[in-house]
């Protein structure tokens, strides 16, 4: 049998924080060197689903879509946590970094981006963004705000 590999510990939210914010700069800085570009308007985060189709049409390699994934989920989210006041964390079971918000409700916008490109159109990241900023899910949508056991029973006594 071969040993398992050791592994240190897990990152520290701080340390997750600054690795994504340097991911989500490296994409932007790389984008636009491929004729896109990305800043930092809210205004313009229709412009990450538009780069993540023409991506997915290009059928790259899985090693180039991964990178894509990495850099594309920590701008997603990155700009998450600019415009809505939620903060990068790592999430331990998910072994992944996650936004959360103030409320404890967690997102992977890295998930999200990996099922832009593919699984395609069906899930949005602009329409991902939206849920963050405004807290009500898109029409059409699958997202859901699960309460935890104690708030049916805090509603029930009501």
């Amino acid at each position: 049998m071969r040993a398992k590999a050791q592994q240190g510990p897990p990152p520290s939210d701080a340390e997750s924080a600054a690795h994504m914010r340097d991911l989500a700069e490296l994409f932007v800085e790389h984008s636009r060197a491929d004729g896109y570009s990305f800043d930092w308007d809210p205004a313009f985060i229709h412009h990450l689903d538009n780069y993540c189709a023409e991506f997915a049409a290009a059928k790259p390699s899985p090693e180039v879509t991964h990178s894509v994934i990495l850099g594309a989920g920590a701008y997603l989210g990155e700009m998450i946590v600019r415009e809505c006041g939620w903060r990068w964390v790592y999430c331990g079971d998910q072994k992944a970094a996650a936004v959360e918000s103030p409320d404890g409700l967690r997102g992977y916008p890295h998930n999200k981006v990996a099922k832009r490109i593919h699984e395609g159109n069906t899930h949005h990241l602009e329409a991902f963004f939206k849920y963050a900023v405004t807290g009500e899910a898109p029409r059409g949508s699958a997202a859901r705000v699960i309460k935890p056991s104690w708030w049916r029973r805090l509603r029930s006594r009501a």
